[in-house]
């Protein structure tokens, strides 16, 4: 949702609740339910910024590197989610082959996450594509911080399958995240 939309709703929210609390008779009481709102909209802003942090404490890729499968998955999901996708994050002993589906607009896509240092080859692809019937998904993408086989990248070429390797994560990661911690992640890739 666009800022200004959430920033008109949320105003519009505010000046009702304000209007409906000073019809009250009570002035004391009235000050006392918007103080309230104020400490509870102040702790929600809390929370979404030390969500924020934690996300862009995580995005540097040794942290994501040494993140065990479930993290990963959390944390792609999560990148995901932030652009712009709708996530369903599948439990790992119902995911058969997909750790998240993604939709955006008519698409729905089944994604397999694979972290570690191994180069990848072509099982996992094998079991992201064959997910997608039974997901009814249209499209397929592994997303790994390694590197895929040369008969990895023939087989997904030729099945439409999208590889995600560590530099193509890198870039999405800086998408979601402000210059200076884009910068930061984009020196310790270097160090690699």
């Amino acid at each position: 949702m666009k800022t200004w939309i959430k920033i008109s709703l949320f105003v519009s929210a505010l000046l009702l609740y304000f209007w409906f609390i000073l019809r009250s008779s009570n002035i004391i009481s009235a000050l006392t339910k918007i103080l309230i709102v104020a400490l509870l909209l102040l702790g929600m802003e809390s929370v979404r910024r030390d969500r924020e942090k934690t996300f862009l404490m995580c995005s540097d890729i040794n942290q994501i590197k040494k993140m065990e499968q479930d993290e990963f998955v959390a944390y792609t999901a999560n990148l995901y989610k932030r652009l712009g996708y709708f996530i369903d994050l599948l439990k790992s002993k119902d995911e058969l082959g997909c750790d998240i589906i993604a939709r955006e607009k008519q698409d729905i896509i089944c994604i397999k996450c694979v972290s570690g240092a191994e180069e990848i080859g072509i099982l996992p692809l094998q079991q992201v594509y064959g997910s997608m019937n039974l997901y009814k998904a249209n499209k397929c993408m592994l997303i790994t911080t390694s590197t895929y086989s040369e008969k990895a990248k023939q087989f997904a070429k030729a099945n439409h399958v999208n590889l995600i390797d560590q530099q193509e994560l890198l870039k999405k990661i800086m998408k979601v995240t402000n210059e200076k911690e884009a910068t930061k992640v984009s020196s310790s890739t270097q160090e690699v």
